[in-house]
């Protein structure tokens, strides 16, 4: 008699199924996620729109800086995004203009630039073949003109020939620290200077608007400029009759044309 196979019942494991709370928090989950990256998107979008295009970009502070040149230095132009401009790597172009002291990229939403320039301090103008260096308070030469009547500053004469263009050094070191000196202590007492002559550091030679030609010499500026503050009162309409030392100001002198055809 043949034997029955009986076949054991098979289980079937039912699937484990999330609480019903904790499948209502991650329905929220996920639309939470979904309505952010919508969100997102659609800022992305907005702030990479038309909208957001420059427009215009405006300069100020530029006196003697032309608007091109600084146009020119900026890689941002109009018509370009304004959310994707680097604002300090701009500022930092602009500063390689040699008269540029400082600048300051600004943005204006939606569409507008702004650009803030600090220029150099134009300290002497320097004869050089035919037309005049500015050189600023650092010694650099920050541009070329033909015009000195555009400045209000003092012609620096004496100096060596010259091979320099702008952005190089015309002075530093000690030859730029006493003409710096030397006048903004004239400035500081209301002297104004015509040319100053720089031949030789013991006998730096000052020609004063009105007409005083003075040996200032070296160092101790601040007294000295004081000292000829009260000389000059004393010496009006006798500036073509000789010259003020003092390069000692312990002895200070005016020297007349005719006292040294005499020694001579």
């Amino acid at each position: 008699m043949d034997k029955k196979h009986w076949a054991r019942p098979v289980q079937v494991r039912k699937k484990s199924s999330l609480p019903p709370e904790k499948a209502r928090q991650f329905k929220r989950r996920l639309l939470a996620a979904l309505l952010f990256f919508v969100v997102l998107w659609t800022i992305l979008s907005f702030i990479g729109s038309d909208f957001f295009s420059i427009s215009a970009i405006a300069v100020y502070g530029n006196t003697y800086t032309p608007e091109k040149e600084i146009r020119l230095a900026l890689t941002v132009a109009e018509g370009d995004n304004i959310w994707r401009l680097n604002k300090a790597q701009q500022a930092a172009k602009l500063k390689t203009i040699p008269r540029i002291e400082s600048a300051r990229v600004t943005r204006e939403l939606p569409n507008r630039l702004r650009v803030d320039i600090k220029e150099k301090r134009a300290l002497v103008l320097v004869p050089y073949n035919g037309y005049l260096l500015e050189m600023g308070s650092d010694g650099m030469v920050l541009a070329t003109t033909q015009n000195p009547h555009n400045y209000n500053i003092p012609m620096l004469t004496g100096l060596a020939p010259l091979e320099l263009s702008v952005g190089e050094m015309l002075l530093n070191g000690p030859q730029l620290q006493e003409v710096v000196q030397a006048l903004d202590a004239l400035s500081a007492a209301g002297v104004n200077v015509s040319e100053l002559n720089f031949a030789a550091p013991d006998k730096l030679v000052l020609i004063t608007m009105d007409g005083f030609t003075v040996w200032l010499g070296e160092g101790g500026h601040s007294e000295k400029v004081a000292l000829l503050v009260q000389i000059m009162g004393q010496l009006q309409g006798r500036q073509g009759e000789g010259y003020i030392d003092l390069r000692v100001p312990e002895a200070p002198a005016f020297n007349t044309l005719a006292e040294e055809k005499t020694q001579k």
